[in-house]
């Protein structure tokens, strides 16, 4: 076999993901998952790596060649990669905000020979019993003959996701279908599978078993939070961290380069400590990924929340949340994460409301934000990019970009007409016990 040319999918213009920018640009414990990707078929050897962004990502690594989606839709992105390769090689299109296990690279690996010999395309899918709102594959006798894009509750052709993780033993094969494909949807690249399958093209099912995340709306970040937080095993604290001996560190972490974490802190796993970030006294870190730069201060509590880099706190709780970076919170601004009758959380997607399957969700803020002191923010608010909201505000609905948000109120100034100065406390003092 020769070169396994690997095309990963990183551009789209994410407008689900507001008010949070970028999904493919995410890092967790670290890594972006592009670089993981390349990272993991690395191993392999004989792969070269076309990323095909929206141009507004940037990505350093010399290892891959970095192309800017011309077309429209899955079917652009796809074409634009296979301009970069020689038309009779083999391709394996990934999405870049797919996470999964590296059981399903080895799982691949295994029958990639097999699928070459056979001249066969291969497809990803993952049973699932609840519906997902994405592509379904319908399969007869062992193999797909069609993928049904969001064929809604109820209507699947089979309990099968489909996982962008697709094989083609011949990339011009996926070409020439995909310039005759016309469809007035989005679909011209399911459309140009379709029509493969219709011309006796086998694609065989890969069936994957192990956990599997998305990215799609900005609450899944905190889904794949979770996946990477299992990931961790034991301590992993670097000699350049500075700990005080009367800090507590507690469960599975990773706590990088130049981290301070000071006395009385504590950081309960599984936790990701970023570089150069400061937890100070008396803060309380658990199950979160804090990413670099960070100041985590005084008597502050984070819990089970995401925070790019650059983030500043003091005095606060911040429950269920995702921050971007450069965002600032003011003493005592907390999140609200529960409803009072403990339901799921809905949002509204582009003027859909959308359930996001959480009864606890935070904030979700954007990039560049300063939030005032004793500001209260109801559960999973949005507040967008390069906004500002000023002090003693209840935040109750969604903030768009570029906003200043400050409460209007009437204050009344009259003289004092009671002599303070003629009162004593001393009987109140010699109460208190």
């Amino acid at each position: 076999m020769g070169n396994l040319n690997i095309i990963i999918l990183a551009g789209g213009e994410s407008s689900r993901f507001w008010p949070l920018q970028e999904k493919n640009s995410y890092p967790f414990l670290g890594i972006t998952n592009i670089n993981k990707h390349i990272a993991r078929f690395k191993k392999i050897g004989n792969c070269n790596f076309i990323v095909v962004t929206n141009g507004n990502l940037i990505i350093e690594n010399k290892d891959i060649n970095v192309v800017t989606q011309t077309g429209s839709g899955m079917a652009g992105a796809v074409m634009s990669a296979l301009e970069e390769i020689n038309q009779d090689e083999e391709i394996l299109v990934l999405n870049a905000n797919d996470y999964y296990d590296e059981g399903l690279i080895s799982d691949f690996i295994k029958i990639r020979e097999e699928l070459n010999s056979t001249n066969s395309a291969m497809l990803v899918g993952y049973k699932t019993e609840k519906y997902f709102p994405g592509g379904y594959l319908k399969i007869e006798n062992g193999n797909i003959t069609g993928i049904i894009e969001k064929p809604g509750e109820g209507n699947t052709p089979s309990e099968f996701v489909n996982i962008v993780f697709h094989y083609f033993n011949n990339a011009n094969e996926l070409l020439n279908s995909l310039l005759k494909s016309r469809s007035k949807n989005d679909d011209v690249y399911e459309v140009a599978l379709d029509s493969l399958m219709k011309s006796s093209k086998v694609f065989k099912l890969l069936e994957y078993k192990g956990q599997w995340k998305t990215i799609k709306y900005p609450w899944h970040v905190l889904d794949v939070m979770e996946y990477f937080l299992d990931t961790i095993k034991g301590q992993n604290i670097s000699t350049r961290a500075e700990i005080s001996k009367n800090a507590f560190i507690k469960g599975n972490v990773i706590i990088e380069d130049g981290v301070k974490i000071f006395e009385g802190a504590v950081v309960n796993g599984p936790c990701y400590i970023g570089k150069n970030t400061i937890i100070a006294n008396g803060a309380l870190v658990r199950n979160s990924i804090i990413g670099e730069n960070c100041v985590i201060g005084y008597a502050t509590e984070i819990a089970r929340s995401y925070f790019k880099d650059n983030v500043w706190l003091h005095k606060n709780y911040v429950g269920d949340s995702i921050f971007e970076s450069n965002v600032s919170l003011g003493s005592n601004a907390i999140t609200g994460n529960l409803r009072l009758d403990e339901q799921n959380i809905t949002k509204s997607i582009k003027g859909n409301k959308i359930g996001t399957d959480r009864n606890k969700l935070g904030a979700i803020i954007g990039s560049n934000v300063r939030i005032g002191i004793n500001v209260n923010m109801m559960p999973g608010i949005s507040i967008g990019s390069n906004s500002f909201v000023g002090p003693n505000v209840n935040v109750e609905k969604d903030i768009e970009d570029n906003k200043f948000l400050k409460l209007v109120q009437s204050i009344e100034i009259k003289e004092n007409r009671f002599d303070i100065k003629s009162t004593s406390r001393e009987k109140i003092k010699k109460k208190i016990k």
